[in-house]
């Protein structure tokens, strides 16, 4: 098993072309202690028509990522290195106002993960879409008002001629959801970013939701980048997976190589932790330990600490990406020599492992 010539979670050959491409993105933010990596050195593409899953705990760098590709980062946070293209532009090289007014809503958009916080409370939903489609677009009044609705049909919004003319707080959340995957795709964008966008839904309007994410896709050819902690979700829904931890990538591959053979040991952890009815035991197994705080990351593998197999270079340096078939895993289980160890440690036949249901 050899290291691969990439960098931390580059992406695999492919003959298309990609609509976004990470190279090499480094975040940090601005504590009272310090300035502290929040993502490190990840690089990926996304390709048309394709849905990219980020997945991780809670403090894995998911949103901050999506957010960076947005340029929506909190005043603290800055991007310190790497490239962002769309279209073959490094969006990273253009001026604020370039961003605002030639990518961000044309094209690339984002479903943020609470509706009822990133909708203006005070304006009715039609408001808020048409002042996007007057923005993006140059419509009039009357123009935009007339393709909000029609987005709000395609979206499958109940009684959009009411809906449109009513507050969020009178929609149903499910309903709220639909208004901002409406907004996010009312000037059809090449590539949407989905962040955590089932999250307190019920899992009928998941469903719901989910599904009109596939046709709309199919139906623009949207690429989507899905960020998401909910591996049930991945499953049905994503082509290639991407598994953060403290602001690394630690492994990628195709979602059924990822969900069939995981190879590095906290994937193998988060699936294990996946609901299934086949499953007879009454307690979940779990991973011990929770996700460091940006400013006391540990030495080494930033996993070391929680990994039954840990080694004690392990808690030394930072292991390098080696490729396993179809997956990049960055992990020492892999490297050649290793205390013998070729293959890593398997597949474990916890809840979820094997178990894709992905058309």
């Amino acid at each position: 098993m050899k290291p691969s010539n990439t960098t931390p979670g580059s992406p695999l050959p492919s003959n298309k072309k990609p609509l976004l491409q990470v190279k090499d993105l480094s975040v940090k933010f601005r504590t009272e202690e310090g300035m502290f990596f929040a993502v490190e050195h990840i690089s990926f593409d996304l390709e048309e028509q394709k849905t990219l899953a980020i997945v991780g705990e809670s403090g894995s760098g998911k949103s901050v990522t999506s957010l960076a590709i947005m340029q929506l980062l909190a005043e603290n946070g800055k991007i310190t290195s790497g490239e962002i293209f769309i279209d073959d532009e490094d969006i990273l090289k253009l001026s604020q106002r370039q961003v605002q007014h030639s990518i961000l809503g044309k094209k690339i958009s984002m479903i943020f993960q609470e509706p009822m916080t990133a909708l203006n409370p005070i304006l009715k939903v039609g408001e808020q879409i048409m002042e996007t489609i007057i923005e993006h677009q140059g419509a009039s009044r009357k123009e935009a008002y007339a393709i909000a609705l029609d987005t709000l049909k395609q979206v499958g919004i109940p009684s959009p001629e009411q809906r449109i003319k009513q507050y969020p707080h009178e929609l149903s959340g499910g309903m709220r959801q639909r208004v901002m995957i409406a907004m996010g795709l009312v000037t059809k964008p090449k590539i949407m970013i989905a962040d955590e966008p089932t999250t307190a839904l019920d899992v009928t309007i998941e469903a719901q939701i989910l599904n009109l994410l596939e046709n709309l896709k199919e139906t623009y050819k949207t690429a989507i980048l899905f960020v998401t902690h909910d591996l049930n979700v991945v499953a049905d829904i994503a082509d290639d997976v991407i598994v953060m931890y403290c602001g690394e990538i630690i492994e990628k591959g195709p979602v059924a190589d990822i969900f069939e053979t995981p190879r590095h040991p906290y994937t193998i952890g988060l699936l294990a932790t996946m609901p299934s009815l086949d499953n007879d035991n009454d307690i979940l197994p779990t991973i011990r330990g929770v996700v460091p705080n940006i400013t006391k990351r540990p030495t080494g593998c930033y996993f070391h600490p929680r990994c039954d197999h840990a080694m004690p270079q392990c808690a030394q340096r930072s292991p390098a990406v080696f490729q396993v078939g179809q997956q990049a895993v960055k992990c020492f289980l892999y490297e050649q020599d290793a205390l013998g160890v070729q293959d890593g440690p398997g597949v474990q036949d916890g809840p979820g492992a094997g178990e894709v249901n992905h058309g």
